[in-house]
C-alpha cells in the first residue's frame, strides 16, 4: 500500500496556493505528492482510454498548465509518473491515458479519475 494519501482537501489547498498569484506562475512541484496532485490535474483535459498524437497531448497540457515548465517535461511526468503510456503505431507515437499512477498513493475515491 502506498504511503502517501491524496484527498480532496489536500488538492484544494495545493490548487489554491499555486492560482493565488496570477502575476506569477509557480514552479512545477518536485515533492512527489504535490507533483502527482499537479500532473493529475493537467490530466483531466483527457478523456479516459482515447487515444491521443503527441500535438494533442501537447495541447492539453498548454491548456491545463498552471507552472513554469513547458510542455515537454510535463509529458515526460506524465509517462513517468504513469497517467500516459506511449506507443508506436504506424510512423508516429500514439498517448493514451493510464490508471498507472494510482500505484503511487492512495487516493480518495472522490477526487474524479482516481478510481481503478
Amino acid at each position: 500500500m502506498p504511503h502517501l494519501s491524496i484527498d480532496p482537501g489536500y488538492y484544494r489547498t495545493l490548487f489554491d496556493r499555486w492560482t493565488n498569484d496570477i502575476a506569477m506562475l509557480p514552479d512545477f512541484p518536485t515533492d512527489l505528492k504535490e507533483k502527482l496532485v499537479a500532473l493529475h490535474f493537467i490530466m483531466l483535459a483527457f478523456a479516459e482510454g482515447e487515444e491521443y498524437s503527441e500535438d494533442e497531448i501537447h495541447e492539453g497540457i498548454k491548456d491545463r498548465n498552471l507552472f513554469s515548465v513547458d510542455h515537454v517535461q510535463i509529458r515526460i511526468n506524465l509517462l513517468q509518473q504513469g497517467f500516459l503510456v506511449r506507443f508506436e503505431k504506424g510512423s508516429e507515437f500514439i498517448y493514451k491515458t493510464s490508471k498507472e499512477f494510482l500505484t503511487h498513493a492512495q487516493w480518495d475515491s472522490s477526487i474524479p479519475g482516481a478510481m481503478q
